[in-house]
């Protein structure tokens, strides 16, 4: 009987670009919800860090931990109800 090797995989260069977007998009869409239910728009620089900042870092996140990090993050999300 063979044992696996248990130490994950490092993900390649096109595949982590992938999941660093697809973190970033669902971080976008978040930060866009507020926005979008809100009137009118007057954001200044402090906003707009804290928004570039949770985009990048949960693209970031996304790129290292993958679907773990997406899966956690859609849970949170489902928690919330109307």
């Amino acid at each position: 009987m063979k044992l696996e090797n248990q130490q994950p995989q490092k993900a390649s260069l096109p595949e982590f670009i992938l999941r660093f977007l697809g973190g970033a998009a669902l971080a976008a869409f978040l930060v866009f919800i507020p926005v979008a239910l809100g009137g009118r728009i007057d954001l200044n620089l402090l906003q707009v860090s804290i928004a570039l900042f949770l985009v990048i870092g949960c693209g970031l996140l996304s790129s290292f931990f993958g679907k773990r990090f997406i899966n956690a993050v859609m849970a949170s999300l489902e928690s919330f109800s109307l």
